[in-house]
């Protein structure tokens, strides 16, 4: 059946649960707690007063219209005349209650209108539904694709489709050198690259300007080279003045500017600094690693000499 509306507006007098699904219709409401009836009978020796149009509209209709002049609503099954279509209706709910004209033949389940009826139950695997949306999203996982020339069948479409082309697609697509036959052209396109040996070159986009010769495989590249370096077309920062080939380079220029400027933190050990690789490890005078004489330390008693001694060896062994 058909979704209720939720009623979401709740009254607020103590001792009441009445809920509306309109905030008019509480407002309406809450004249009833209040004892306040601003819809008053003009007719004359009339001082009745109501909370709603509807209730005065019905007042005047059965008090102070004659009934030649009112709209009579008549009752289809004993011809009883109202005034107004409310009281018919109460009528016909109260003695006359009429019998639900749609029946659901498996289930005995009653509704008003067709459409409630056409949703109720999925006619394959017997599921209800609320609405006949649902039930039209729901058969599309029953609905089925068979192909004409093997009998298979698919549940959807995507898959019936691929399974004409891989099956019984034929073979157009034959390659003249070898002749291997290809169901789809862009796989004969990457198998005939396999016979030619030309390489193609790219094609190339020229510099139109004098004494230029650049070259670009794309016309954007082009375009882009003769309005920076011919045209001399740039971007500009508004803060530095700085000038910029590109639209991106200058947003990146301009966001460097919004960045607080970074301060460079000295390493140390606390900071997490490594320790040295040769620490405990004696040092060595560069003289000596160069003459490849001895990788030992040098005695500051005998440095002089020794670095004199290591002079001559050198001199020697270039000289």
């Amino acid at each position: 059946m058909e979704n209720q509306p939720k009623k979401l507006h709740h009254c607020t007098h103590e001792g009441c649960k009445a809920a509306f699904n309109r905030p008019y219709r509480l407002v309406q409401h809450l004249l009833v707690h209040n004892n306040i009836r601003i819809y008053v009978c003009e007719e004359s020796n009339c001082s009745k007063s109501y909370t709603s149009r509807s209730h005065l509209d019905r007042h005047i209709n059965n008090v102070h219209k004659s009934p030649e002049k009112d709209m009579l609503y008549s009752c289809p099954t004993c011809f009883k005349n109202y005034a107004n279509r409310q009281n018919l209706k109460r009528h016909i709910k109260i003695h006359h209650k009429l019998k639900v004209p749609f029946t659901c033949d498996v289930c005995k389940a009653e509704f008003r209108k067709k459409n409630q009826l056409s949703a109720h139950i999925c006619d394959v695997c017997s599921k209800d539904f609320v609405s006949l949306y649902e039930k039209k999203k729901h058969l599309r996982h029953h609905k089925t694709y068979n192909c004409n020339e093997c009998q298979m069948r698919f549940n959807t479409w995507s898959k019936y489709q691929k399974h004409k082309k891989t099956d019984h697609a034929n073979k157009e697509f034959i390659c003249h050198d070898c002749g291997r036959s290809f169901k789809q052209r862009s796989h004969i396109v990457r198998h005939v690259k396999i016979h030619t040996k030309t390489i193609f070159e790219p094609k190339k986009f020229l510099c139109p300007y004098d004494n230029c010769q650049r070259w670009y495989t794309r016309n954007s590249n082009l375009k882009q080279h003769i309005l920076i370096k011919h045209l001399r077309f740039t971007h500009n920062c508004h803060i530095c003045k700085a000038q910029l080939s590109t639209k991106a380079k200058l947003d990146y220029h301009i966001k460097l500017h919004n960045q607080p400027p970074k301060v460079r933190q000295p390493r140390t050990k606390a900071t997490g600094r490594k320790e040295r690789k040769d620490k405990g490890v004696p040092k060595g005078s560069t003289a000596l690693k160069l003459a490849g004489m001895s990788k030992n330390p040098v005695n500051e008693d005998n440095s002089t000499n020794s670095l004199i001694q290591i002079c001559i060896d050198v001199e020697c062994v270039y000289g």
